[in-house]
């Protein structure tokens, strides 16, 4: 996957984006700011949400649309979202402001007709959010883009995300990736199953990543360990305390330890090795091998009397002591010498 000519692959350090989703208070100023504080951080890419509270639901304060468990609870959705959503007025400045300071940028809208607007300031890639992922007439609407897509999985089985990756290559998306991600909020541990990252890289053939609920950075460390190779993280302003989402959001001073942390365990990931690394090749010498235990004089029986298997790596492989046993000697072998080929005679 390529976004604004960033590539996303295992060859890559993970891309990560910092989620502004409901974290700016209803003030353009903090989106601004946060926009701005997560490209210093380390993040390849800022995403907001796009959307109305007429576009998610319907301004019902019947039991149903309101929420139950969590950081939420007692609200209305209708009054959710409206406290939640950013204003598509923003979407130019804030597109103008990321290519300025060199932040990929785009967005997850929630219906076709936030599409058209992101699709009116040229958006570069589309994130579908976990709990649109049986909303196919979203799915094709945004396929038919041609733009790149990263959709989350969150509450979905394994043929809901077989069908939308189905829904999108065959309405027009070429370029697909998959979040894997637990819809609570905070996310505990016990529910992440991040096994299923490797699954879907070996199913799909696609980028997979983490969208990481999780209070810390265990998680992400661990999903990059199974091939993670996009993180999704929900930022915020250091002082925000009451933002919809600032609960669980990871405050933007410490973006840049987060990132860090996941790139290190990038690097510690590393490849399949065959023989020690550029850093080990010096500790080499601290081997094995067969050496003089007494001085040999030319013509003398090698014997376990004057040979020794002992440390550093200065002679013959200690798997080569039985066949050295009962030759002689080639020349004259001082003590704690190595001896090597040359120094046998041949029969």
């Amino acid at each position: 996957m390529n976004i604004d000519g960033k590539s996303v692959s295992d060859l890559n350090n993970p891309f990560v984006i910092a989620e502004m989703s409901g974290n700016h208070g209803n003030q353009y100023s903090i989106a601004e700011k946060l926009l701005v504080n997560c490209a210093k951080n380390g993040a390849k890419a800022f995403k907001l949400q796009t959307y109305t509270p007429d576009s998610m639901t319907l301004d019902c304060s019947r039991p149903e649309y309101v929420v139950g468990k969590g950081p939420w609870e007692g609200r209305t959705l209708y009054d959710l979202y409206s406290q939640g959503q950013t204003p598509s007025a923003w979407i130019p400045d804030l597109f103008r402001l990321a290519k300025e300071i060199g932040i990929s940028i785009f967005s997850t809208p929630f219906s076709p007709s936030d599409v058209d607007i992101l699709e009116k300031n040229n958006v570069s890639a589309y994130k579908i959010a976990s709990f649109e992922i049986t909303y196919n007439q979203l799915l094709r609407y945004i396929g038919q883009t041609g733009k790149p897509v990263i959709f989350s999985t969150g509450l979905a089985t394994l043929d809901e995300i077989k069908g939308a990756v189905e829904t999108l290559r065959d309405s027009g998306c070429s370029e697909v990736a998959i979040l894997k991600c637990s819809t609570s909020y905070p996310a505990k541990s016990r529910s992440l199953n991040l096994n299923t990252i490797p699954f879907l890289k070996k199913e799909y053939g696609v980028p997979v990543g983490f969208s990481d609920h999780t209070i810390g950075t265990t998680a992400a460390v661990v999903a990059v360990s199974l091939g993670a190779t996009i993180l999704e993280k929900h930022v915020k302003l250091e002082e925000d305390t009451s933002s919809v989402d600032s609960s669980f959001s990871l405050p933007d001073s410490q973006l840049r330890s987060y990132v860090s942390a996941v790139e290190e365990a990038c690097l510690a990931k590393g490849e399949i090795q065959d023989g020690p690394t550029e850093d080990e090749r010096p500790y080499l010498r601290y081997r094995r091998s067969i050496v003089a235990k007494k001085n040999i004089n030319v013509g003398e029986v090698f014997t376990i009397e004057n040979l020794t298997v002992v440390r550093p790596d200065i002679g013959l492989a200690p798997s080569e002591m039985e066949n050295l046993l009962g030759k002689t000697a080639s020349r004259n072998l001082k003590f704690g010498e190595g001896v090597k080929l040359s120094d046998i005679n041949e029969v």
